[in-house]
């Protein structure tokens, strides 16, 4: 049976409702407002998609207590971050075995496979890149029934070793997760 409309749906009209109910749901969907910050103690700069906070503390990681340094911005369902863990010396027995703690840690805590692929990282330096490596994937939160969406990359350089990433409850457009983790440039 035909639904009755009380008024004629001319093609300017339906344009009008269109144009409209995009306007509504724009107003639902998340926010992403992008700005450059530098983080001179941890030594990189990043996009962030709203105003990110900052936290730090002191962890114990391969039989030392290390400076960990977290800003973080949410956007909509995803969470944007920066860790920057500073090491006492740029000895790189210490900086592969908290890489490899960051990495593990994310894989285990959201329970995805732990298979590193090697990437550039940018250096704020023009032309200039250092190694690093990346994971992403989906899986469920370790002890709940929740899943998170989570791509990430983690870089050492001289006493930092950074780890760049997102995680988000549902997903997310890729550019927005790209246009996060492409800014990214350590100095």
């Amino acid at each position: 049976m035909p639904v009755s409309l009380p008024f004629r749906c001319t093609p300017t009209r339906w344009l009008m409702i269109l144009l409209l109910a995009s306007a509504a749901l724009a107003g639902c969907s998340p926010k992403f407002e992008w700005r450059t910050i530098t983080n001179d103690d941890g030594r990189f700069s990043v996009m962030y998609p709203a105003k990110p906070t900052l936290d730090e503390r002191m962890l114990p990681i391969a039989g030392h207590q290390l400076k960990m340094q977290m800003q973080a911005a949410r956007a909509g369902d995803a969470t944007f971050a920066v860790g920057a863990v500073q090491l006492p010396s740029d000895d790189p027995k210490l900086q592969r075995a908290v890489l490899d703690l960051l990495e593990s840690g994310l894989a285990r805590n959201i329970g995805i496979d732990m298979r590193p692929r090697k990437i550039q990282i940018p250096l704020t330096e023009d032309g200039k890149f250092v190694d690093g490596e990346a994971l992403s994937g989906d899986g469920k939160v370790a002890g709940r029934s929740e899943h998170r969406m989570v791509s990430a990359r983690f870089a050492i350089r001289g006493q930092r070793v950074v780890q760049a990433v997102v995680i988000a409850d549902k997903p997310i457009p890729p550019e927005q997760v790209e246009q996060f983790l492409d800014s990214l440039r350590l100095y």
